[in-house]
């Protein structure tokens, strides 16, 4: 089923008129030459794209602000926006970030390096909660369109890194941490099956419980280490009130990981 597709492209202003003041005469010209020439730009831009019918709202307002309307607006249930933009900075801009934060609905951030194409290999992040479980649902539904493999892992702080155990206990022993981490693997394996075992049991997902300090940057580093093109991850408030919409592991992720991300929002 083909779903509408609608692009925005917002050009930024840096000082508010009031609107009770009537614009020169000047500066209506000025407005109406950027709005032309980002109608020029998206046309040559749509066309290479294959997007030729797809329609552009352009606006000038503060780009994280409109684009988040917008998507309130249209109802919008996906919003894909690139990592970076003109100013080519390392990792994801804050403008992708912040649409993250704001967006009423799920985000993709496209990583320039891996370019328009299929996804191959997805990373589905989950911590057990009902949005991680969504994000595991979609993580299969880009498995059924690009028939791209699938993982799903569980990233824990080991009990034994937190307090050095004593020799000759247990813990300190490879095979206790061994069944530690297939038990926990087990349990995500039961978690992803859990109400989606026909989408599991055809796409053959790879499940993994992997050992860090901090979640965000052991997803990233289990992302290299897979060649993950796509990491898809659930975000979730903290009380900290940076990251009261977007979580500290997301937003390391988003950050730090160097590819496309997908942000589930939690229901």
């Amino acid at each position: 089923m083909q779903v509408p597709v609608k692009a925005i492209h917002v050009i930024e202003v840096f000082a508010a008129v009031p609107l009770t003041d009537d614009l020169s005469v000047f500066q209506l010209e000025i407005t109406g030459s950027l709005i032309d020439e980002a109608k020029h730009l998206w046309k040559s831009l749509a066309e290479q794209a294959g997007a030729g019918d797809v329609p552009i709202h352009i606006e000038m307002n503060s780009p994280v602000a409109a684009i988040a309307y917008f998507c309130q607006q249209q109802n919008a249930q996906l919003l894909v926006v690139g990592t970076r933009g003109t100013a080519g900075s390392k990792g994801a801009g804050t403008v992708a970030a912040s649409c993250v934060r704001r967006s009423p609905c799920d985000v993709v951030l496209m990583e320039e390096a891996y370019g328009p194409k299929k996804f191959e290999n997805v990373l589905a992040c989950v911590d057990f909660s009902s949005t991680s479980k969504r994000a595991v649902a979609q993580a299969l539904r880009v498995a059924a369109l690009d028939g791209a493999k699938v993982h799903v892992a569980y990233v824990f702080n080991p009990p034994w890194g937190k307090v050095k155990p004593k020799a000759g206990s247990p813990e300190a022993t490879d095979a206790f941490r061994t069944a530690y981490a297939s038990a926990l693997t087990d349990r995500v394996r039961a978690f992803c099956e859990d109400g989606q075992q026909a989408e599991a049991t055809w796409a053959k997902p790879t499940y993994h419980a992997i050992p860090a300090d901090k979640h965000g940057k052991g997803i990233a580093d289990f992302a290299k280490v897979l060649g993950a093109d796509l990491i898809v991850l659930g975000t979730r408030g903290a009380s900290n009130l940076h990251d009261m919409v977007l979580g500290s592991t997301a937003e390391h992720v988003i950050r730090d990981a160097g590819r496309n991300v997908w942000a589930v929002r939690p229901t």
